[in-house]
């Protein structure tokens, strides 16, 4: 599976001479999708508008080019006058999905104005660099092998880049030394003299790039998972997982439980690397947008790669050996439910991503890198790996940018500079690098966090809005000691795809739930009906007469529907429940997409209703063949609650729990 391994996250160009203005806007992003509802940006309190900007800052008279901005107004009383700047990483990443998801509820957004703003080239902005061109050929490349899929992926990109240059887009001015100009203009476009800056990832590089280049009202800067410009980020990414990897394994291993239920994790993880590489297999991925299919090709290269990519996400080095002993056994759902999260996700500007990469990053002697360290596993694959890079960007033709952007910042502005022990692609080492030429720099490592720290936890939170307070001195970071990696998931917790759909709050899954609580109010009503009709005879004109075997249908037909009833309930209840207790209480097993081993009794209970609804449907087809069985409107309404039940175990077969737990 080919992927772009993004960091999400000399003097620069001069600034225009005449003062950026501020354009209002309806919020040009989608907010919070809430699964029936979506809270756009001014619901979530925003401001939106755009800056424009000159597309090359050396020539103000030039092209302009428009950067979507939203501002949050600080709620405190005393509110400080310097806001918060926030910039996403990629390069080509979106901040405002993100960014207006984690921050306003923080007392950092308390305290400050905050500003969000997509960079130049991404999404929202204009021109947005998109290229739709790869999500074209996207099922192709799933069901692709490595070789065929990079061969569609660069003829995309290379189409993409004519399309673009087709345009009259200027490509080689949307790099770093641009990009960072235009930080300054958005800060005084909206009337403020100072303002603090929060990068993540790419946003770290940009930040240093700021901070070297533009320091005028630049008060403090905060920088999540580090990229230092002179460490190239893509040749070291071999090395970046090698790193981990051995970050995980040792977590596991200093982990008593851990180390008991997942012994020799390291090579047993390695060992399915080389049987997928020998017995590639076939994968169905569902488009959580859609809900198209789609079958996805995996061998061990591509389940490395994956594997990598799910590093990012915070918690996963607990869910890493779940993972590789459900491999073992065959069970690939957790893949097939987490793998489309990572390559139907488009909000990310490719033609961005190369033009600032090929700018600045594509100087690579690619014989050069040292593999010899690594794990054979991953020094084999490393330099075709890195070599695709340096293709990509043989054929994105932009202008390079000049040596001396790849020398260390030096600065006396206040930086806090935040990693994740966890971290697959900026290591903390990084974050040290860049630290050893800033006078004023505090350095701080999240032994719990991978790729993104701040936003997360209340203690980093914490430690964020003390050093935005008083920058000249260094925060308390004491609650740092106190964290620890999470544990790592049991070897019995329950893998439930379903949990993917209620994390995401995905709208048919929610439409579903939806129709079966009303399927289950349907089966439940016999409890009042059937009485209510009994009584109402009972002082009528009596129950009619029915043979004896018309009774006894009658009462296993009836039996079998109150049964249901109950253990529909019993389970929609105790699913509910074990949810609701991930959700709320363990977010390491809500990540693993699992429930605790203590679930599997109401787990088990969809087989029973099965075996039910077996009974129902047998008896609703014998009750029609008897006259006497019942009166048409009694057989009417049996034949209206088998629906009813059959539609029910056709949504719980489609949330793939119909099977007990294996």
């Amino acid at each position: 599976m080919v992927v772009l391994v993004a960091f999400l996250g000399v003097r620069g160009a001069a600034a225009q001479d005449t003062e950026p203005a501020f354009i209002p806007s309806a919020c040009m992003f989608e907010g919070v999708d809430l699964g029936l509802t979506t809270l756009d940006g001014a619901a979530l309190g925003f401001e939106c508008g755009y800056v424009v900007v000159p597309e090359r800052h050396s020539e103000a008279d030039g092209a302009t080019i428009r950067i979507p901005v939203a501002v949050r107004r600080a709620t405190a009383a005393d509110a400080r006058p310097d806001p918060l700047l926030l910039a996403q990483g990629g390069p080509g990443g979106d901040a405002f999905g993100v960014f207006s998801l984690l921050v306003p509820n923080t007392e950092i957004a308390a305290n400050r104005d905050i500003v969000i703003f997509n960079q130049r080239g991404t999404p929202y902005a204009e021109p947005d660099l998109s290229c739709p061109e790869t999500e074209a050929i996207l099922p192709q490349m799933l069901a692709a092998s490595e070789e065929i899929g990079q061969q569609l992926y660069d003829e995309a990109i290379d189409a993409c880049y004519a399309r673009l240059r087709g345009e009259g887009i200027d490509l080689s001015a949307y790099n770093s030394l641009e990009n960072a100009a235009d930080i300054p203009l958005i800060a005084r476009a909206l009337g403020y003299e100072t303002y603090n800056f929060y990068g993540v990832s790419y946003g770290t590089l940009l930040g240093l790039h700021l901070m070297r280049n533009h320091p005028e009202g630049l008060r403090a800067v905060i920088l999540d998972s580090v990229v230092p410009p002179d460490i190239n980020f893509i040749s070291e990414i071999p090395a970046s997982e090698d790193r981990v990897l051995s970050e995980v394994f040792a977590a596991c291993e200093a982990d008593p439980a851990c180390r008991e239920q997942y012994p020799d994790l390291e090579e047993r993880f390695f060992t399915l690397v080389r049987q997928y590489n020998e017995n590639p297999v076939t994968l169905a991925l569902a488009n959580p947008d859609t809900g198209e299919r789609y079958d996805a090709y995996m061998d061990g290269t591509t389940l490395r790669s994956i594997l990598f990519q799910l590093l990012y996400v915070p918690r996963m080095s607990a869910v890493f050996p779940k993972m590789v002993a459900d491999l073992e056994k065959g069970d690939t759902r957790y893949i097939e439910s987490m793998w489309p999260l990572l390559v139907f996700d488009q909000l990310v500007s490719e033609g961005m991503y190369y033009s600032v990469i090929c700018a600045e990053d594509a100087d690579i002697d690619v014989a050069a890198i040292p593999l010899e360290s690594l794990r054979p596993e991953i020094g084999e694959t490393a330099r075709d790996d890195i070599q695709s890079y340096v293709d990509a960007c043989a054929r994105w033709q932009v202008e390079l940018l000049p040596p001396a952007i790849d020398d260390p910042v030096i600065s006396d502005i206040p930086t806090l500079l935040l990693s994740g022990r966890f971290d697959p692609i900026t290591p903390p080492a990084f974050a040290a690098a860049a630290a050893a030429r800033l006078s004023n720099a505090t350095v701080l490592v999240d032994p719990t966090a991978s790729h993104g720290v701040a936003f997360f936890n209340p203690c980093v939170n914490g430690i964020i809005s003390e050093f935005l307070d008083d920058p000249t001195a260094s925060p308390d970071s004491t609650c740092l000691t106190a964290l620890r990696a999470p544990a790592a998931v049991p070897v019995d917790a329950i893998t439930v795809p379903l949990l993917a759909d209620v994390n995401s709050l995905n709208l048919r899954t929610l439409a579903l739930f939806g129709l079966a609580g009303a399927l289950l109010m349907l089966v439940l009503s016999p409890f009042l009906v059937w009485p209510s009709v009994y009584i109402v005879r009972a002082f009528g004109d009596g129950q009619p007469a029915r043979t004896h075997k018309a009774r006894r249908l009658r009462l296993i037909s009836r039996l079998a529907v109150l049964v249901f009833g109950v253990l529909a309930l019993i389970f929609a209840v105790g699913l509910l429940g074990f949810i609701v207790r991930t959700v709320i209480v363990d977010q390491t097993l809500l990540t693993a997409l699992a429930l605790p081993a203590s679930a599997a009794p109401v787990l088990w209970l969809p087989l029973l209703l099965m075996v039910v609804g077996v009974v129902i449907v047998s008896a609703a087809v014998l009750i029609w063949r008897r006259r006497d069985a019942d009166s048409v409107l009694g057989k009417i309404y049996y034949a209206i609650l088998t629906i009813a039940a059959v539609t029910l175990l056709v949504i719980i077969a489609l949330q793939g729990l119909l099977l007990p737990p294996l």
